[in-house]
């Protein structure tokens, strides 16, 4: 078989390429308090200015590999939640349902809002109400919905598949929602993998040198008591979630990149969830239904048993783990909507401190009737026409 041999000057230029891309990946594997937002945006070709340069370093696979390096996982690991088992049949049902009214809507109304909706349960429960039902239902006729959202589905997934990306081609929508990254935090009991009830490895030096941290830390907009509260959350964390959450910002900011390739306008809506509950519980038999959807999803799978693996019993401290895994989480998605370079267009709903105790339905997912208000707030941002008003904040629970 005849190969093609790059010329040398190009031979050179790849040869670098390959090079700074395992630096960076290193870098943000081993040392993700040393990982900045200039590294990001070298692994996707952004020069100073904001301007793409050159065709990103990475590509959806080698986002793929760094996610399994991290947790020691194998190659021929499955991102197929969503696609197998009973999970996958009840999702092909349901976006099936969804996708048929879609079409019913624009037929009855061609100049309805067009939406694409990606992501997981939150917006795929195929079983219970979830944010895209109830967005639905406030919007009416006047809003028309293509759902790709799949429960248990990955960000990584979305991105592999690129099936975003067409579809969006295809409908062309007005808005882009996009509900992920959870699943990367607690699928197959992971934050096993990410705490130790021994102390983890944020020390002084480590809080100041990492860019999110910091960052928080020097707010004097955050109270005291929820710096105190991260602190307690930290103390037993592990490299391992830093480094998640440094992908995760490189994976979103890769699906942006690729989707502005083609639609330098659509806006995109993101969340990052509540403060989950770590808890067993399963109900009464009052209520069979509710408590057979806890036993069918075994109820405490995600949070509680990985901390009681890793010996970490106290439920004060199982609960400041679970508050600080998620608030960093969304402080990464709210420095992304005010990124100068991938914010434009970008918009986020905070959902944090909405939810009380007794309105999660299991550790995930939020009771059907509270998810109104999340969607009541998505649906807010997606009528906003000022682009200045980049978070919108969920309405206390009552």
């Amino acid at each position: 078989m005849k190969t093609t041999t790059l010329p040398l000057p190009q031979a050179e230029q790849r040869q670098a390429e390959e090079t700074l891309k395992d630096a960076l990946i290193n870098r943000l594997i081993k040392h993700p308090e040393e990982f900045s937002s200039q590294d990001i945006n070298q692994l996707l070709g952004i020069v100073s200015g904001g301007l793409p340069h050159t065709e990103e370093l990475v590509n959806a696979l080698d986002l793929k590999l760094a996610i399994l390096r991290i947790f020691d996982q194998n190659e021929n690991y499955k991102f197929d939640n969503s696609t197998s088992g009973y999970l996958g049949r009840l999702n092909n049902l349901s976006q099936n349902r969804r996708n048929k009214k879609f079409i019913r809507k624009l037929k009855a109304n061609p100049t309805a809002l067009r939406v694409v909706a990606a992501g997981d349960s939150w917006f795929e429960h195929p079983i219970s109400d979830d944010v895209i039902d109830w967005i639905d239902e406030l919007g009416g006729k006047n809003m028309a919905i293509y759902s790709l959202a799949r429960g248990g589905d990955f960000l990584t997934n979305i991105l592999e598949e690129r099936e975003y990306i067409t579809e969006v081609s295809i409908i062309d929508p007005d808005i882009f929602l996009v509900s992920a990254g959870g699943i990367e935090l607690v699928n197959h009991r992971r934050v096993a993998l990410m705490v130790n009830a021994k102390g983890g490895c944020v020390t002084d030096d480590f809080k100041q040198k990492h860019p999110l941290i910091s960052k928080v830390f020097d707010d004097p907009s955050v109270s005291h008591e929820t710096k105190a509260r991260l602190e307690r959350g930290m103390r037993f964390f592990n490299r391992e979630y830093f480094a998640l959450i440094a992908i995760l910002e490189l994976n979103y900011k890769y699906m942006i990149r690729q989707l502005r390739k083609k639609f330098p306008d659509l806006r995109m809506i993101c969340h990052g969830y509540d403060y989950p509950v770590p808890s067993f519980r399963l109900g009464s038999w009052n209520s069979p239904v509710s408590r057979l959807m806890r036993v069918i999803g075994d109820n405490g799978r995600h949070f509680k048993q990985p901390m009681l693996i890793k010996r970490i019993y106290a439920q004060e401290d199982q609960n400041d783990i679970a508050f600080t895994m998620l608030y960093l989480f969304n402080e990464m998605l709210y420095n992304l909507v005010n990124d100068p370079v991938f914010g434009q267009e970008v918009y986020m709903i905070d959902c944090r401190g909405y939810a009380q105790a007794e309105d999660w339905f299991d550790e995930l997912h939020l009771e059907p009737k509270k998810i109104r208000k999340v969607a009541e707030a998505f649906v807010l941002c997606m009528e906003n026409t000022d682009p200045r008003q980049k978070i919108f904040f969920v309405s206390p629970s009552v």
